[in-house]
């Protein structure tokens, strides 16, 4: 069973090169298998054409990080799993109107902690503070990668 949920963002850092990537990666290889929900893969590959519209990387790049991330759900490390979108959504609304105002927390945020919360994750692993802080409130236990030079995070 999978019990920790990541961030989109921290699934780009694991095949990107980024200052936060030695942290995703390890807090990746921690777990034996990760949820790859249709969300995950929208926002990941959507990530890398990104990375070469900015020119950060090559379009040979982007194939071959891609090439990783596929060869990641082949193995099963990334699990691809469905999801009711529609029930993400009605949970994600519900979170919003409970903690949006006051975490300030942004759309696709909100999306990722419901998505969590509709696999049954207990963990939620992030760089975005504000979206650790909604994973925390929802009753996840939360880390923040982007601290974790520090070795702080919030359960």
């Amino acid at each position: 069973m999978m019990t920790t949920y990541f961030d989109s963002s921290v699934l780009v850092a694991v095949y990107v090169a980024e200052v936060d990537s030695e942290a995703a990666r390890r807090a990746l290889t921690a777990e034996p298998q990760a949820p790859l929900t249709p969300l995950h893969e929208l926002e990941v590959r959507n990530a890398f054409r990104l990375q070469v519209g900015r020119k950060r990387i090559t379009s040979r790049e982007a194939a071959a990080v891609a090439s990783q991330l596929d060869d990641d759900i082949a193995a099963r490390r990334l699990v691809q799993v469905p999801i009711d979108l529609y029930e993400v959504f009605t949970r994600a609304e519900k979170l919003s109107e409970r903690h949006s105002r006051r975490l300030l927390t942004r759309s696709l945020d909100v999306l990722h902690v419901a998505a969590a919360l509709e696999l049954s994750c207990g963990r939620f692993v992030s760089f975005d503070a504000r979206q650790v802080r909604l994973a925390h409130a929802a009753g996840l236990e939360a880390i923040d990668l982007s601290v974790s030079r520090r070795g702080t995070h919030t359960s």
